[in-house]
């Protein structure tokens, strides 16, 4: 059966009038799980993302529908295809369906405040997962990292690893993003105070290989010195690595990237292509074991800060799997 074959009543007449008998509709595209007993089985989870067309996303979406089926309890699942106007429809959506709990994931905080403000008027709880919401509305945890401060980190390490002297090309991920902001400014907050080391360029590459190649390429063309390329994400840097090594070049320079989670990205700092990457948490598992204790009416604190650690190539084998060339499955790190 197709969603066209599906009758659906108009999204703003039932947020008027209510969704009590919507819930008990069997909707084809929930994932429905054996019942357990944690006090959450049957209940569902709704969650809305911006977009899913990267790995962390992805990663994300995985740890958010399958920690929710080991806890016995439903997820509806909405990706806002990186259109805002569509993430406030999917979030009217959620509360037309009545859903128990909402994980919200968004680059776009501003813009879907209006919806986030009718889910606050619904009395429905929220998990919000990496960037926070806007002034003006109402969440019960947050979970995050401290990503200014790893990135003053990472401009630390620049510092050093270039003895303070270096042309450095910086590469980018989506100007909208408050992490990507973040991984920016944190950075340039300690470089910048080293004249010696110079950015000669700044790539936007929206967190995509391909865009990066090409960035990496014309940075290539116009400085014939490059000692150190800074990604705002681990794909990025492998798009800047295989440029650099289509100009022969990629031994002179080393990269850095951010989150930690694809075998390739892990992979290539265990073989030393890569100097370094800062993980990145997903969120996804956490997010729904905070879901899972709003729901049993247990203390939470309202926000929640995650280490972010930096895989070298001498702890690298706490993530990676050599021999299955695969990424460990890590526990989570919610503890409370």
């Amino acid at each position: 059966m197709s969603k066209k074959d599906i009758w659906m009543p108009g999204r703003r007449e039932l947020l008027k009038v209510g969704s009590a008998g919507l819930a008990a509709a069997a909707l084809p595209f929930v994932n429905r799980t054996a019942w357990g007993e944690t006090g959450v089985e049957g209940k569902t989870i709704g969650f809305t993302m911006s977009f899913s067309n990267t790995e962390w996303i992805k990663q994300m979406q995985r740890g958010v529908v399958d920690t929710a089926a080991k806890y016995g309890m439903k997820t509806v699942v909405y990706d806002a295809n990186d259109q805002p106007a569509k993430q406030v429809r999917d979030i009217e959506d959620l509360l037309v369906r009545n859903v128990d709990i909402i994980i919200i994931s968004t680059y776009y905080a501003d813009a879907i405040r209006p919806a986030v403000q009718e889910i606050n008027r619904a009395g429905i709880p929220i998990v919000v997962l990496s960037s926070p919401l806007p002034a003006g509305v109402d969440f019960n945890c947050l979970l995050s990292t401290d990503m200014i401060g790893t990135a003053r980190k990472a401009g630390e390490y620049y510092v050093k690893k270039l003895n303070g002297e270096g042309n450095v090309v910086q590469i980018e991920g989506k100007p909208g993003s408050l992490i990507n902001q973040q991984r920016g400014s944190g950075w340039r907050e300690v470089i910048d105070k080293h004249p010696g080391i110079k950015v000669v360029s700044h790539v936007v590459a929206n967190y995509d290989r391909t865009q990066a190649i090409r960035g990496m390429e014309d940075a290539l063309q116009a400085n014939p010195k490059i000692d150190a390329v800074y990604s705002h994400n681990d794909d990025m840097a492998l798009g800047a690595v295989r440029a650099a090594a289509e100009f022969g070049r990629e031994k002179s320079m080393f990269f850095t990237g951010f989150d930690g989670l694809t075998p390739e990205a892990l992979e290539a700092i265990h073989n030393g292509t890569l100097d370094a990457v800062w993980e990145y948490l997903p969120f996804g598992v956490e997010g729904v074991e905070a879901a899972v204790r709003i729901l049993q009416k247990k203390p939470i604190p309202k926000t929640i800060a995650f280490e972010s650690p930096m895989i070298t190539k001498e702890n690298v084998l706490e993530w990676y799997d050599p021999e299955t060339r695969k990424r460990r499955v890590l526990p989570s790190r919610l503890s409370l």
